[in-house]
C-alpha cells in the first residue's frame, strides 16, 4: 500500500492511495471465501459451491464492488496512520477492483486544524468573586419567613402580601372549578398583582394580560382579557422571631438556621463566581485562538442544533417544518440559517479550543476521580454503577471521561489564574456538565470516540461515497 497527499488546503486534504495487484487478488479470494458462507447457491451447501458457480451467482460487478469496499476499508486506516493525519470525516472515490491490476482510490477528508492558543500567561481574571454579606443573609432569611408564613383568614380587600384564591369564569360568569389557582401576591407578576390589590372576596374583575410576540416573530404585543372571581383571601402571619421560624423548619434555633442560610448562599456564590470566570476565560481563549473550522464539524453541529429546536417546538405543539415555513413567509429564513451557522461555528470553535487547552496542559482524570464521577452520575439516575455502565455503553462512557478531563483542565486553569485551590464541590458540577455534554455528543455524532491516545481524541465519520468513474 502506498499513500501520498495530493493537496492540502487548511483543513481540507486530498489523498491518493494505491494497493498492489497481489493484494487485490488476495482480497478477491478472501471476499469470495466470506461470501461463500452467506450466499445461497441452489444445490450446494454453504461454502461448498464451485468457485465459478459462486461468482456467477454473485455477479461480476457486485463482486468487484465488494472487493473495492474491502480494499478501501483496509487501506484507508493504514494510509492515514502512515501520513499522520487525523480525519474527521472522509469521502472516497474509486472504481471497482479488477483482478491482476493495482487498485487506486482518492480520499477527500476534513482533518483537525492546527490550533494556536493565546499566551496563557497573559490571561488575567477580571470577574470579581461574588461575596455574601450580612444583608444578603438577612434578605434570604426574610424570604424564608414569607415563604413559610401561616395563612390566616381576613375580612378586608386584597393587599400586596396576601394569598389569594381566584377562579377563571366561564360563559355566563359561572365559576370554572378546574381553573382555580393560587396567587401569592408578594411573588406574583406586577401586572396581575396590580389588578388584584383592592379586590375583595366575591369580587369579579376583567383582568388584562399582555402577551409577548410568538417565538421567532418580531414586533409588538397583544392583550388577552380573562374574567376572574376572587374566591378567598388570606393574610400571611409571619413567624414572630428567628427562633420560631427555625423551630418551624426543624432547626434548633435562629442561629443554626442563619448559619445554614449563609452556607447555602456561599455555595451558590461560589458557583456563580466559577460560572462568571468560566465565561470570561473561555471568551478570552476563543477570541485569542487561531484556527480554521472544519466544515464537517460545523455541519454536524448545525444538525444537532436543529434537532434540539425540533424537540423544543414539539413541546410547543408545532414542527420544525411549520416553523421554517413561517420564517419563509416572513422573509426571515436566510437570517435564521445565518444565525444557526454562526451558533454552530461558535460551539465548534469553543470545543476545539478547550480540547487544545486540555492537551497543552496534559490534563488527566485519575481512575479514582472517574469512579467518583460515575458514582455521582449513577446516584442522580437512581441506579447502581454497574447497571448504569451497561445501559450507557462504552461509547458514552468514553465520551463522559473525555469531557470530565476537558472540564478539569479548564477548572484547574481558572483556579491557577485566581490563585485559589479548586473547590471540592466544583467536581460535582463538572460531573453533571460532563454527563450532559456526553449525551449531546452522542446525539451529534453517534460514532464519536474520545478514547484513543492521539491528537484530538476522536473516532471519525466516514461517508463511503464511491464514485464509479476515473479521476
Amino acid at each position: 500500500m502506498e499513500a501520498r497527499v495530493v493537496e492540502k488546503q487548511g483543513v481540507n486534504v486530498t489523498l491518493a492511495v494505491s494497493v498492489d495487484a497481489a493484494t487485490v487478488d488476495a482480497t478477491f479470494e478472501r471476499v469470495l471465501a466470506q461470501l461463500s458462507r452467506t450466499v445461497k447457491v441452489p444445490g450446494f451447501r454453504p461454502g461448498k459451491a464451485p468457485r465459478g458457480v459462486l461468482e456467477k451467482r454473485i455477479g461480476a460487478e457486485a463482486l468487484a464492488e465488494e472487493v473495492r469496499d474491502a480494499l478501501v476499508e483496509e487501506a484507508y486506516p493504514q494510509a492515514v496512520r502512515e501520513l499522520e493525519l487525523y480525519p474527521i470525516d472522509a469521502h472516497f472515490h474509486a472504481d471497482s477492483a479488477v483482478r491482476g491490476q493495482d487498485f487506486e482510490f482518492t480520499v477527500h477528508a476534513d482533518v483537525y486544524p492546527d490550533i494556536t492558543l493565546p499566551d496563557l500567561t497573559a490571561i488575567k481574571l477580571e470577574a470579581e468573586p461574588k461575596v455574601v454579606g450580612d444583608d444578603d443573609v438577612r434578605a434570604a432569611f426574610e424570604e424564608l419567613r414569607r415563604e413559610n408564613a401561616t395563612l390566616v383568614p381576613v375580612e378586608r380587600p386584597v393587599e400586596a402580601t396576601d394569598w389569594v384564591l381566584v377562579a377563571r369564569l366561564g360563559e355566563g360568569d359561572e365559576v370554572d372549578e378546574s381553573s382555580t389557582f393560587q396567587v401569592h401576591m408578594d411573588r406574583a407578576g406586577e401586572e396581575l398583582r396590580n389588578q388584584l390589590v383592592g379586590q375583595s372576596m366575591g369580587d369579579v374583575l376583567t383582568a388584562t394580560f399582555t402577551d409577548p410576540a410568538p417565538e421567532g416573530e418580531d414586533g409588538g404585543t397583544s392583550t388577552t382579557q380573562i374574567r376572574l372571581k376572587v374566591l378567598d383571601v388570606k393574610g400571611k402571619e409571619l413567624a414572630a422571631s428567628d427562633d420560631d421560624l427555625a423551630l418551624q423548619l426543624g432547626f434548633a434555633d435562629g442561629a443554626e438556621l442563619t448559619q445554614r442560610v449563609r452556607e447555602s448562599l456561599e455555595s451558590d456564590a461560589r458557583r456563580a463566581t466559577l460560572e462568571a470566570r468560566r465565561d470570561e476565560v473561555v471568551e478570552k481563549l476563543v477570541s485569542g485562538a487561531t484556527l480554521e473550522l472544519p466544515g464537517s464539524l460545523v455541519r454536524r453541529r448545525q444538525r444537532s442544533l436543529l434537532q434540539d429546536l425540533a424537540h423544543d417546538l414539539g413541546h410547543q405543539g408545532t414542527t420544525l417544518e411549520r416553523y421554517v415555513d413561517r420564517l419563509e413567509q416572513r422573509g426571515k429564513r436566510e437570517e435564521f440559517e445565518a444565525e444557526l451557522k454562526e451558533a454552530a461555528e461558535k460551539g465548534v470553535r469553543r470545543d476545539l479550543v478547550l480540547e487544545r487547552l486540555m492537551e497543552v496542559r496534559g490534563t488527566e482524570v485519575s481512575d479514582a476521580e472517574y469512579r467518583s464521577a460515575l458514582k455521582r452520575l449513577a446516584d442522580s439516575r437512581s441506579q447502581d454503577v454497574g447497571r448504569m455502565k451497561q445501559e450507557l455503553g462504552e461509547d458514552y462512557l468514553a465520551n463522559y471521561r473525555f469531557f470530565l478531563k476537558r472540564d478539569k483542565a479548564l477548572r484547574e486553569f481558572i483556579s491557577e489564574l485566581a490563585g485559589e485551590p479548586v473547590e471540592a464541590d466544583d467536581g460535582f458540577d463538572a460531573a453533571d456538565e460532563a454527563a450532559e455534554a456526553a449525551f449531546l455528543s452522542e446525539d451529534e455524532a453517534a460514532d464519536h470516540d474520545h478514547g484513543h491516545d492521539h491528537h484530538h481524541d476522536h473516532d471519525h465519520d466516514h461517508d463511503h461515497d464511491h464514485d464509479h468513474h476515473h479521476h
